[in-house]
């Protein structure tokens, strides 16, 4: 090695030592966090109110600890924090755990983002037992699997162990959607369990309409700290009889392949048996079958193209009679491109 390229070497080590110096101290100032507590367990906590949740945060590094961001979830705010935390030092983040609507154990997560280089994302915990002031039993939803034209009833008991009540009034977002109540006293009261108790018998009507049931009721009662209790209703009304699919889509066929598509017809009376007694599409480019899959309560139609059907868009519609006399005639639109 010459002379030279040694002193070259050695002009550049005096000229990047204090770059690198400065390099070192910097990467050896980093805040680093430390939560002596992760999951807060708030235990039992009164439906309705705003939990107070206080984390604790330590900085053990030789830096600033700078609290970038904190992104609480659903149910959880975040009142202030420390945004700096110097060495040695402690710092506080301070969340509320909102407990309205909920009922049970819930578990709310709080995202902190720091500029500690090891753990740049934190993640702290919440957890509550929510009980509310007035109780709905077994819980405050009701699953019905109705039939059309035929009441469902199903009840639940609403009880408070933190004083006694009445119920005021009680609305359901729907007409179909009733709910009737009675106070129980004696031996028709839920054993196990204080305070005042009154049985709701929630009943959807029979004018409910066909299909997926959400519906919501209200009951307003005169405890102070529980003025409206809701309960849920979910489910589905099914028809009485059954078509499926509700339309028939052949898209683009071709009528030396003869396509078909079949639709099924289901009775779902328990105690009454329903007959097909035949099946018609009005117009002359389909013909139809009727086959019985069980006597009285399934049937399949089949809607077929005719081989010398003309070329040509069709809108048509298939026409299932029954024996039913509430339902003597059933209707499927039927929709084809033929070539």
């Amino acid at each position: 090695m010459t002379k030279r390229y040694c002193g070259f070497l050695v002009i550049v080590a005096l000229i990047l030592a204090p770059t690198m110096a400065e390099s070192q101290q910097e990467s050896s100032g980093n805040g680093k966090i430390h939560v002596p507590m992760l999951v807060l367990d708030l235990g039992q906590v009164a439906q309705g109110i705003s939990a107070e949740a206080n984390f604790e945060i330590v900085n053990e590094g030789d830096g600033v600890l700078e609290i970038r961001a904190v992104r609480p979830t659903c149910g959880c705010t975040v009142a202030e924090f420390d945004r700096e935390i110097e060495p040695g030092t402690k710092g506080m983040i301070r969340a509320k755990l909102n407990t309205k609507g909920f009922n049970g154990p819930i578990s709310k997560s709080i995202l902190v983002m720091t500029n500690d280089p090891v753990s740049p994302t934190t993640t702290l915990v919440i957890k509550a037992m929510v009980k509310p002031y007035v109780e709905v039993l077994p819980r405050p939803l009701v699953r019905f699997n109705a039939t059309q034209r035929e009441p469902s009833t199903q009840t639940v008991t609403l009880i408070s162990d933190t004083g006694d009540f009445s119920i005021t009034n009680i609305e359901a977002d729907v007409d179909y959607l009733k709910v009737n109540s009675r106070k129980l006293e004696g031996s028709e009261r839920m054993k196990g369990k204080d305070g005042t108790q009154y049985e709701l018998e929630v009943v959807l009507t029979e004018d409910a309409p066909v299909g997926p049931v959400n519906v919501t009721a209200v009951v307003q009662t005169s405890h102070p700290k529980a003025p409206e209790v809701s309960i849920r209703a979910f489910g589905v009304v099914r028809s009485l009889i059954h078509v499926t699919p509700s339309r028939l889509q052949f898209g683009n066929v071709d009528t030396k392949v003869k396509p078909s598509r079949n639709v099924m017809v289901i009775n779902n009376r328990p105690d009454k048996q329903v007959k097909v007694t035949g099946a018609e599409v009005n117009d002359s480019a389909f013909a139809t079958a009727v086959e019985m899959v069980k006597e009285g309560s399934r049937y399949k139609i089949s809607v077929t193209v005719n081989e010398d059907a003309a070329a040509g868009s069709r809108d048509a519609v298939l026409t299932i009679k029954t024996d039913d006399p509430q339902f003597p005639e059933l209707t499927v639109s039927v929709r084809a491109d033929i070539r």
